[in-house]
């Protein structure tokens, strides 16, 4: 099973991936983690991942990103079932998206019926509720997602998920998107969107 090497914010005491720069609670700067010993065996050219501990990042709503010195994994699927895995050697860039759930926006056309052919004043109320909600949800919850570029030019897009602002859902995804952009770089991989 992949682990997580974990350090405390020195400001607030609470653990965080060490792969954060900053505590995803307070904001304050993180230490530096502490690197495993060399084993007397190992050779002069360093490892493919030197320094990084492989994890499994749970995402929510049945969510995970796995990433590891060989591939970067995602499970996706709600009802459980195989697990999409990309080798890191055919892995050309990442993009990480965040965007607001604009999809709410649809209850603006149910407001615009309402208010222009309603046959009573409590659907007119309850369209105008409707739209309100729907502009709500739009500014309350964020998308987020990962397009995977191949070297054959294909992308994968991997849906990881809707979150509200501020929740412990998406303080995970961000700690999964700090986790993931500090594998990338390391790997040597351009990454696009983690610095939002």
């Amino acid at each position: 099973m992949p682990a997580e090497v974990l350090v405390m914010c020195s400001a607030c005491g609470r653990p965080q991936t060490a792969a954060r720069r900053r505590c995803a609670f307070c904001n304050a700067e993180l230490p530096e983690a502490p690197l495993p010993p060399r084993s007397p065996e190992s050779s002069e050219t360093p490892a493919p991942w030197p320094g990084v501990t492989p994890l499994t990042l749970d995402l929510g709503n049945r969510r995970a990103l796995a990433v590891n010195d060989a591939r970067l994994s995602f499970q996706g699927r709600p009802g459980g079932g195989p697990a999409l895995d990309v080798p890191w050697a055919r892995v050309k860039r990442l993009e990480w998206s965040t965007r607001p759930y604009l999809e709410a926006l649809g209850l603006l056309a149910f407001t615009a019926l309402g208010l222009l052919w309603a046959p009573t004043q409590a659907v007119r109320i309850m369209a105008l509720a409707a739209g309100v909600l729907g502009v709500m949800l739009t500014g309350l919850y964020r998308h987020h997602g990962l397009t995977v570029e191949l070297d054959d030019g294909s992308r994968m897009r991997w849906p990881l998920g809707m979150a509200p602002r501020g929740s412990a859902r998406e303080a995970r995804l961000q700690v999964a998107r700090a986790a993931l952009a500090e594998a990338g770089r390391v790997r040597r991989v351009p990454v696009a969107g983690f610095d939002a």
